[in-house]
């Protein structure tokens, strides 16, 4: 930050004092801006510019650029703060030459992250408790955040409404109007006000993260209700050939991405595992006919959809992992979820949820019977359908983040996953979707090989998966 800008905006000055530099700081004092607006912090209590400086309006400051005025907003003090610990991001803010359009996270959506932005799940696992410690913990740290900051950086502006562009960490991203607000996709994030609009681009609040998991066609986002597929669509339900207290219900024509939801007729009550959006009448009247349904389990997020709908119509409870309750964007006014706190929860006797992590950190599969209910958890591959003559190597399921976007997931979250599963015994599983049905008594040990398979696939020769058995 050049000094002389520091009068520009008066105001400002504690801001650029607590959050911004030319040159990245210690890791310690990262740590320490990160809370410095938390709310047992003094400078909260104190601070005079906790008056919500007013956004600007249409008007573009000229001869103000974005490290100008950056740091001046208090509702993205957080953010703001990070963007000054990352030269390429500073530097680009800071060149008249160069546009951006910065999206800002705002300061109640980064006290609330699960995670700090430097933090990641891998390296705890890899590097214990003390990942962060030493030169080479805050190498780490710095990359992460920076991988974060750079996520959340277009270089583009103007940004034209539908544009897809790149930002700087590489995710493709663009935004789409909904009821005059802006939202940026994929993960239909919003966008809450422009802070700015200066010479070299723009500073968008948002009210949420991106997430660089999430895959949207070609085609772009598409949006629907139930009362508008109404009269398209109907549900099918399938008898499982080889146990007859299984249905399978899916729906045609495909709807989204056309996974299946799968009721289980259990003694002591039924059991629907996973969701799809759709419902009608017909689908209450077969579900009732066969006693109706004593809970809903579901698998992770991409599955929430009309959930509760289906509570409510069932009057039944859904189990969902505490782990992603973030993910959860509608109010539940009539009670019907249950979280899922503890490794595993009894859903009705017989039936256990087992908490896997993973593709989600809250992850779960379903165990009844010595059958496993998958859904993404564990993804089942084609050769995983051909029993006989199988050559050594061959893989029967794939342990991934990212299903579409092909990123696997790795060592340590795959050898959870295992020791999550170690105490069931199962002869079974059902993925999340039609034709992902596999059986066969040595099936439990050919999770684990698949397991191993994986992780040397991807480079890891001492990986303590490669300890475990079924013993």
């Amino acid at each position: 930050m050049k000094p002389a800008h520091l009068f520009a905006y008066p105001t400002t000055t504690i801001y650029l004092v607590l959050a911004a530099s030319a040159q990245s700081r210690p890791f310690d004092s990262l740590l320490s801006s990160f809370h410095i607006f938390g709310d047992q912090s003094p400078l909260r209590k104190h601070n005079p510019l906790n008056q919500v400086m007013p956004h600007s309006s249409e008007e573009v400051s000229t001869g103000v650029i974005l490290s100008d005025v950056i740091g001046k907003t208090q509702d993205i003090a957080i953010f703001s703060g990070l963007t000054r610990d990352i030269d390429p991001v500073a530097d680009r803010l800071d060149d008249a030459s160069k546009n951006a359009t910065v999206l800002a996270p705002d300061n109640g959506v980064m006290r609330n992250l699960k995670r700090k932005p430097w933090e990641d799940p891998n390296d705890y696992e890899v590097f214990g408790k003390n990942a962060y410690d030493g030169g080479d913990g805050q190498d780490r740290a710095h990359k992460n955040l920076r991988r974060f900051v750079e996520a959340h950086i277009v270089p583009e502006s103007p940004w034209q409404e539908g544009q897809k562009v790149k930002t700087l960490a590489g995710n493709e991203i663009w935004y789409e109007s909904k009821e005059a607000k802006k939202v940026i996709q994929p993960g239909n994030v919003q966008v809450t006000s422009i802070a700015d609009k200066v010479a070299n681009g723009e500073i968008w609040i948002m009210g949420g993260i991106l997430d660089p998991r999430q895959y949207v066609p070609a085609t772009g986002q598409a949006w629907t209700s139930l009362a508008q597929e109404k009269d398209k669509h109907k549900n099918e339900f399938i008898q499982d050939k080889a146990d007859e207290r299984i249905w399978f219900i899916t729906t045609e024509p495909k709807l989204g991405i056309g996974e299946r939801a799968i009721l289980l007729l259990t003694p002591s009550g039924n059991v629907l595992w996973d969701m799809i959006s759709f419902l009608d009448s017909p689908t209450i009247e077969f579900i009732n006919s066969k006693g109706g349904l004593k809970a809903i389990v579901i698998s992770h997020p991409h599955f929430y959809t009309t959930h509760l709908e289906w509570a409510k119509n069932f009057n039944c409870p859904v189990y969902t992992s505490k782990e992603d309750e973030g993910w959860l964007n509608r109010k539940d006014h009539y009670g019907f979820r249950k979280f899922i706190e503890g490794p595993t929860e009894t859903i009705v006797d017989g039936v256990t949820a087992i908490k896997c992590g993973g593709h989600f950190d809250g992850s779960l599969v379903l165990h009844w019977d010595k059958k496993l209910f998958i859904a993404d958890t564990l993804y089942t591959v084609p050769s995983a359908l051909y029993h006989k003559d199988r050559l050594p190597g061959t893989t029967s399921y794939s342990f991934m983040w990212s299903i579409p976007n092909m990123i696997p997931l790795p060592p340590p979250k795959i050898h959870a996953i295992w020791k999550a599963l170690k105490p069931f015994d199962f002869e079974a599983t059902y993925g999340g979707f039609t034709g992902q049905d596999v059986r066969r008594p040595d099936l439990k040990n050919q999770v684990l090989e698949s397991m191993k398979i994986q992780v040397r696939g991807e480079g890891h020769v001492d990986a303590a998966i490669f300890q475990e058995s079924l013993e």
